[in-house]
């Protein structure tokens, strides 16, 4: 199944063996802010048990310490029979207030636990992703989605425990297309798939969609015949493409968990993203979205935020671009320095050459770089750029990698850069009061 998805572009590969750290480090465990990871619907059946057990083992200790603590002041009572008639009643209500507010202790303490006779429990942990730039969520189960954070940004994915089945969700803009063509654009369908079944559906939260569904035999070349099914819906002009499937012969046993997915997707009352437009954090860049886009925070293994993160292009088969950012007072900014700090937390490389200063960024000098690095029987080089943003007080590092010309790929993500999301669309919106 990997094989399969890896060959249909859905788990892009990476063709540089030098990046590989970031994200074997990043694909380990991201967590998405949005993701309900603590938040479990009902407590699972193993936990509960588990659960159950220490109870019922702390509940034993307690008894058996009472009972030493009981039988030693008996004993110290014993020699000490000094106390009058008139005392005894007060002792003795004493004792049954105790008594009484220990028993009441071990009930609260037995309804507190998820083990409680009479709590439901389940299988499964059901965790919620929410999307922080589209605002969509959905429902996955745990197993055999126990994977419920994403950094794609138009492209979620969540791969199950085995490998073999796959929920993924593709934000795109609506071109007016018919539903089941947008789609195989999107997913790049072989014109040879045929469509089993098409028809009319209803979102959880009442959008008009249309429900497709088809397979994928890939059995000829030593792959696997795949079941699939998605949904396609528009809000605000994006189209929502939400799939689900795996291979024939698990399907049966993962169908419950990738329907929940499908049936519990929320889409947003209004959607602020654009497909191609990264603006997140206080500044913008536009990208192409023929790359897959992805966020990193810094460590990879925490969400991107206003302080830091890393913004990636990759191409279905190679990385393309690193976008890092960081805040840092100005006093304290060196471009060269920020260029090989980078390239070597990131990417694992040094060895920057022709450093010199660069064009402008949104009116920001720049410093740039060059290196180059053996792959295979090629050499890739990589460009570098650095500037620093007083408006956010934050620096801005570029790395851009490509066997030819990597300057032709950084160009339009630099002439698009702005340091102020908000500030940048105001002549857009000045030009268009004076026309």
């Amino acid at each position: 199944m990997k094989r399969l998805l890896t060959r249909t572009g859905f788990v892009p590969v990476l063709a540089l063996v030098a990046v590989a750290a970031l994200f074997a480090a990043a694909c380990g465990s991201n967590p998405n802010e949005n993701v309900e990871a603590n938040e479990y619907f009902r407590p699972a059946a193993e936990q509960a048990q588990q659960a159950a057990a220490q109870s019922e083992q702390d509940a034993q200790q307690e008894q058996q310490a009472a009972a030493q603590a009981q039988d030693q002041q008996q004993a110290q009572q014993q020699p000490q029979q000094t106390a009058t008639e008139e005392d005894e009643p007060a002792q003795e209500q004493a004792q049954t207030a105790a008594e009484q507010e220990t028993t009441q202790q071990q009930s609260d303490d037995d309804a507190d636990a998820p083990s409680a006779p009479g709590i439901e429990t389940a299988d499964n942990v059901i965790r919620r992703y929410a999307s922080p730039t589209y605002g969509y969520s959905i429902e996955l189960i745990c197993s055999p989605f126990c994977e419920a954070s994403s950094n794609g940004i138009d492209r979620v994915t969540f791969l199950s425990e085995t490998g073999r089945a796959l929920i993924a969700v593709h934000a795109v803009a609506d071109t007016g297309q018919d539903p089941e063509i947008l789609m195989r654009e999107v997913l790049g369908l072989p014109d040879g798939i045929e469509i089993v079944s098409r028809d009319s559906a209803t979102m959880m939260t009442g959008e008009a969609a249309e429900r497709i569904v088809w397979e994928e035999d890939r059995r000829a070349t030593g792959g696997f015949l795949v079941r699939w099914q998605a949904y396609v819906t528009t809000v605000d002009e994006i189209a929502f493409i939400i799939r689900a499937g795996a291979v024939a012969d698990d399907y049966d046993a993962v169908e419950p968990a990738l329907e929940r997915a499908l049936s519990t997707f929320i889409l947003p009352q209004e959607v602020d993203a654009e497909p191609g437009v990264y603006e997140r954090f206080g500044f913008l860049v536009h990208y192409s979205t023929d790359d897959f886009a992805q966020e990193f925070g810094q460590p990879t293994i925490n969400p991107p935020n206003q302080d830091s993160g890393i913004f990636v292009l990759q191409s279905e088969t190679a990385l393309r671009a690193v976008l890092i950012w960081q805040a840092i007072g100005q006093a304290f900014y060196d471009g060269d320095t920020a260029l090989e700090r980078t390239l070597n937390e990131a990417l694992g490389m040094s060895g920057l050459f022709d450093l010199r200063d660069g064009d402008s960024v949104d009116g920001q000098p720049s410093r740039t770089g060059l290196m180059q690095t053996q792959l295979g029987e090629g050499t890739v080089q990589i460009r570098s750029y650095a500037w620093y943003c007083v408006d956010g007080g934050r620096e801005f590092v570029l790395h851009v990698i490509d066997p030819d010309d990597p300057e032709a790929i950084a160009l339009p993500l630099l002439d698009s850069f702005r340091c102020n999301a908000e500030a940048a669309d105001v002549p857009e919106e000045t030009d268009a009061e004076g026309e």
